[in-house]
């Protein structure tokens, strides 16, 4: 399976942002187990983001990641290709 990550260090924080379909992001229960699957792959926090229409940013996961991602532009994030066994 390959996904598109950023992994993102703010704050002291470190954690991946994973690009995501937006059924996905507004689907708490189904997000919340992808999350759960991804940060046991990755072993840090893990922020699910899926653009909307007019490409704007919806996050899913720890409120207090989501709320230090609100002002970085997405375009300036280490976006990269990974490949994962699953």
């Amino acid at each position: 399976m390959k996904i598109e990550a950023a992994a993102v260090s703010l704050a002291d924080q470190k954690f991946i942002v994973i690009a995501s379909n937006m059924e996905l992001v507004q689907s708490s229960g189904e997000a919340d187990m992808a999350i759960d699957r991804l940060q046991s792959h990755f072993g840090v926090p893990v922020v699910l983001m899926a653009l909307s229409d007019n490409e704007s940013p919806n996050y899913y996961g720890d409120a207090s990641l989501v709320e230090l991602l609100a002002g970085v532009p997405v375009d300036k994030m280490p976006w990269k290709e990974y490949l994962l066994p699953f």
